[in-house]
């Protein structure tokens, strides 16, 4: 019995020893293993007011179709349904074709938090790259080629968003467009009065077509 009691005692200590071998193999304050990529994280919904200015597009927009693109496309970024747009001189204004008009978009993005901040955090959110294409979302089409070109330098330019990448093609025949943006898009289900809030069209507009 001795000797069995002597045997598992050496047993412990040499576990233990190993134990503390491994422990001691890791730097002094090393940091634990981080996320993996593309994993949710803390975020909050951010505000935004912005008066997208567009100019001599190659055809006229009512202010209904205006409404629709700005919302699907907000909503493909990682837009919170609920929103206002507001566009303005679009259609047929005085008589004549409106062809440069103008949509105020009031709107929430999600805003990835870090540090401290953190504990303001609402929803959670992951990085992951969208695309706008034809039929991406599907209100787009090949000849809104320039009025998605002209978005990239004017909403997407006021917004934390990376452009990836971007090919357009907005003159012959064949008209197309390719544009790749990584964007936070939350990661938890939106509310059921969000979803009810994008439903409806909220156009105010000026000179409504």
């Amino acid at each position: 019995m001795n000797a069995l009691r002597t045997l598992l005692t050496g047993l412990i200590l040499v576990a233990a020893s190993g134990a503390q071998a491994t422990t001691a193999s890791a730097p002094p304050g090393a940091a634990p293993p981080s996320a993996a990529p593309g994993a949710a994280a803390p975020a909050q919904w951010r505000t935004y007011d912005i008066l997208v200015v567009l100019r001599n597009l190659p055809r006229t927009y009512s202010c209904d179709e205006l409404w629709y693109k700005f919302r699907d496309v907000l909503l493909t970024l990682g837009a919170r349904a609920y929103m206002t747009l507001t566009p303005y001189d679009c259609g047929y204004a005085g008589g004549g074709e409106a062809r440069s008009p103008r949509v105020e978009a009031k709107f929430e993005l999600p805003l990835l938090l870090h540090g401290s901040a953190t504990r303001y955090a609402e929803i959670s959110a992951r990085d992951r790259t969208v695309r706008l294409a034809p039929g991406a979302p599907q209100s787009l089409k090949p000849e809104d080629c320039e009025l998605v070109q002209q978005l990239e330098g004017t909403l997407l330019a006021g917004l934390p968003l990376r452009v990836d990448s971007a090919s357009f093609t907005c003159t012959g025949s064949h008209a197309s467009f390719l544009l790749s943006v990584e964007a936070p898009l939350a990661a938890t289900a939106p509310a059921q009065g969000d979803r009810a809030a994008g439903a409806t069209p909220q156009v105010t507009p000026h000179s409504r077509g």
